[in-house]
């Protein structure tokens, strides 16, 4: 089963419909606001790979253009909290 085919059509124009309301019918990355010629893609902002599942809260909006670009790779805000976090944690005792 692919991963379009794991959310119906009908919850997946729900969702779309809810995150073009949260963010302002806006793409989530660089801000260029949806047309008939900029099309909407759904984006896992952390890729599925690491997070499988639809939820809300880690989907977003994006134009193919930035939805092409991010592929499966973590956003780079999110990997500087991870270096961030990671610096202050301290390493365990041996």
């Amino acid at each position: 089963m692919s991963n379009r085919s794991e959310m119906k059509s009908k919850r997946r124009g729900k969702v779309r419909a809810a995150l073009a309301e949260r963010d302002g019918h806006k793409c989530f990355y660089c801000g260029q606001s949806f047309t008939e010629h900029v099309k909407a893609t759904l984006d896992h902002y952390i890729p599925y790979r690491l997070w499988r599942g639809w939820r809300q809260e880690n989907l977003v909006l994006a134009c193919e253009t930035c939805n092409s670009a991010k592929g499966d790779a973590l956003p780079w805000p999110l990997v500087w909290l991870l270096l961030a976090h990671q610096r202050q944690t301290p390493a365990l005792a041996a």
